[in-house]
């Protein structure tokens, strides 16, 4: 059970990060009509924290693309995993699990999957992502890819760091060509 400190360290959190301004995140197209910026991480190095933040991504990014529940739930906080994907919300993992990962599993083959950390920080028991996605393969032997950005909190649990919400966006013209 969540501690109502948690709990209100994670809805703080969460209210943080979509409030940050997308010009800090250098989010590439812009609707200003200014040229688009190079990406944080692209101009420095990951920091201790970003380090230990992308090598948990990078484990889900093998989960995916290995078809493989066990590196997942290695990834992220089983008992209480939220993850929204352009609109389109699991709010367990049992559900995301079950009516969503595992279909897609079956559809798709050849699967690249990158999460690339822009910025991230962990303090104390929580800690959050910004990343850039890119998902490639054959989705019932066409291929097929899409990207965006996503954030991610993340939670300490017994000593390890996992992903206790997910939340991504891909440009609304990707996901209008993946529908036709």
């Amino acid at each position: 059970m969540k501690s109502t400190i948690q709990k209100k360290l994670i809805a703080i959190t969460s209210a943080l990060i979509i409030a940050l301004p997308l010009s800090a995140l250098g989010s590439g197209a812009s609707h200003t009509g200014l040229p688009p910026q190079e990406p944080i991480k692209n101009s420095r190095a990951l920091t201790a924290d970003e380090q230990q933040i992308q090598g948990l991504l990078n484990l889900y990014s093998q989960a995916m693309e290995e078809k493989s529940l066990e590196k997942a739930e290695q990834a992220i906080l089983t008992g209480d995993f939220i993850i929204i994907e352009s609109g389109y919300p699991n709010w367990q993992w049992e559900d995301f699990r079950d009516n969503h990962l595992l279909v897609e599993m079956e559809d798709f083959s050849d699967i690249d999957y990158q999460m690339d950390l822009i910025t991230g920080e962990l303090k104390e028991t929580l800690g959050f992502a910004i990343y850039s996605y890119t998902a490639s393969g054959k989705f019932r032997g066409t291929p097929t890819s899409i990207s965006g950005f996503a954030t991610a909190i993340l939670e300490q649990n017994d000593g390890e760091w996992r992903i206790h919400h997910i939340h991504s966006s891909a440009p609304r013209t990707q996901l209008e060509q993946q529908a036709y």
